[in-house]
This record gives structure tokens, sequence and C-alpha cells, in this order.
């Protein structure tokens, strides 16, 4: 009896000291590209196949959270969506549109333009989602972490339920990111390429995000400009975003 109660606890103890390395893992991959108060200004083009279709810039600024991130998003080309601005507050995402004073709430999953939606501007995974399992295997023949990620409860409104992850063993660098529905349905797949070190961490310059259905629908996430750019907790609100004046990084 006490073989059986001594192995069953030293599974036990094995479960939960993978659980925890691998947990420390993915929140190092998330520290490692993640800038607290950081601004930037970020251009989305998008394609169908080779052909551009359209292109948008914007500017923004990251604020860094124990429980979330936050970011404030502003348009400022082309000329028809100039002046929108957002608030990224977790999975919630208001959007405050020209000439108007009352933010609208949107889905976490409504897209920003083509296939990025608000969320992948900057994405952190360690505060919402628990990994489900964790292997080492090459990805194009870098040895690579493998992350099965499931939303964590208190996340239920998370816009991907499940995710996959591959992360560059050596340098922690985010490598490659597939997100799916709760059905099961592949929504999109990003690749994260371009790292430059900012403010000292690395971070991904070149995101191509591409629809799960169809990669010849895809959008290119390309950062132009980063500083250091630290504003209170008490702007990135709902309440604030009509008074946010947006700035270009310097």
């Amino acid at each position: 009896m006490k073989t059986i109660v001594c192995t069953v606890l030293l599974g036990l103890l094995i479960t939960a000291s993978w659980a925890q390395s691998a947990s420390e893992l993915l929140a190092r991959s998330d520290d490692s590209r993640s800038i607290p108060d950081m601004g930037f200004e970020v251009k989305l083009t998008n394609f169908e196949g080779s052909q551009m279709s359209d292109e948008s810039t914007l500017v923004g600024v990251l604020k860094l959270g124990g429980d979330h991130n936050r970011v404030l998003l502003a348009f400022i080309d082309p000329a028809s969506s100039r002046g929108q601005k957002f608030l990224v507050d977790g999975d919630a995402v208001y959007i405050l549109f020209v000439r108007t004073t009352n933010p609208i709430r949107l889905s976490p999953l409504e897209v920003l333009t083509g296939q990025a939606s608000n969320g992948d501007v900057v994405r952190t995974f360690a505060q919402d989602y628990d990994v489900a399992a964790m292997t080492q295997e090459d990805r194009e023949g870098i040895p690579s972490y493998h992350f099965s990620l499931v939303a964590k409860d208190k996340a239920n409104t998370s816009s991907y339920k499940t995710v996959q992850l591959w992360v560059e063993i050596k340098t922690f660098r985010l490598q490659y990111a597939e997100y799916y529905a709760a059905s099961g349905i592949l929504l999109k797949k990003a690749f994260y390429r371009d790292y430059r070190a900012v403010l000292g961490k690395e971070f991904p310059f070149t995101v191509d995000i591409q629809a799960g259905d169809n990669p010849q629908k895809h959008t290119i996430m390309s950062f132009s400009k980063t500083a250091k750019m630290s504003l209170p907790e008490t702007e990135f609100r709902r309440t604030y975003l009509n008074s946010w004046t947006p700035e270009v990084p310097k």
C-alpha cells in the first residue's frame, strides 16, 4: 500500500514540476520580447496572394500589467480611417470613431485590418493560457519548444481557445503560432521574424499573419519606429479614449 501511495505522490510531484517548468518557459518567452511602456508606429499591409490590396499605418502605446496588457492605437493613414482610436484592455476592445464621444465595445476577434486583429499588435500568452503540453522538436532546422496552450477558465472571452506555439530554445524567440477557435477550426497562422534589439529586449519587427483557410490572404505587420513612452494607468481607460492624443515615436 505504501508503495502505491509513494508512486502516486511521485507522479503528482513530477506532473506539478513539469507544469511549473513549462509555464515558466512560456513566461520567459513572453518576457524576452515584452517591452513596458513602449510607443510604436506599425504598418499593416494586406495581400491577396502576391498582390497588395491595401495598407494602413497606426501609432500606439503599450502598457504591461500584472493581470493583462493594455494598448492604445490610432490610425494615421489612410485618410478614410485617420483619427479612429482603439483601446485594447486585455480581451476588451473599444473603438472611438472620428467626431464621436462614446467608444463602442468590439468582439476581440473583430479585425483591425486584413488578417490582423487588435490583440495581434502586441501579444503575450502566459497570463491567459495554460500549458496543456510541451515538447522539444526542430522547426525549420531550429531546436524549439512546442507549446500546446488552452485558454484559462478566467479568460473565457479569449480570442482563441487553443494556441500552438513554437519558441526557439536558444533565444526564446517566438517563431510561429497557430490560433484555433473553440470548434477546433484553424483561424490563422502567424510567423514572427526580423527580431531587433529594442530597449533591452528582442522584438519581432515583422509578423506575417495568414488566414487559416487560405494562406494567400495575409497581412504583414511591420514596425518602423519604437521608443520609450510612458503614460499613466488612468489614460488606458475607455472613458479617457476621447482625450488621448496619439504621438508618433521619435
